[in-house]
């Protein structure tokens, strides 16, 4: 699964890193909710969030040791960048 992962997550780096700025402010085609590119990669992140929250609480139920507890020096790692 880790390895399916690592694959699918490349490939949509490599997707991502690709789209130019503007390309966040086209809306995606139907069918679906009417909603922009740059709102579907939010929503997608925020629910993996989500995902990533339930999985820990239910660590943190279980007794499983060594849980990350913060996501790290985000501000080193990925800065905020005005487009």
């Amino acid at each position: 699964m880790r390895a399916a992962w690592r694959e699918v997550t490349s490939a949509a780096d490599a997707w991502l890193g690709s789209l130019p700025a503007g390309a966040l402010s086209e809306m995606l085609p139907p069918p679906g909710p009417k909603r922009t590119v740059g709102d579907a990669i939010q929503r997608v992140t925020y629910h993996y969030w989500f995902h990533i929250g339930e999985i820990l609480a239910i660590r943190q139920f279980l007794g499983h040791p060594h849980r990350p507890e913060f996501v790290g020096d985000l501000e080193a790692r990925a800065p905020y960048r005005a487009t």
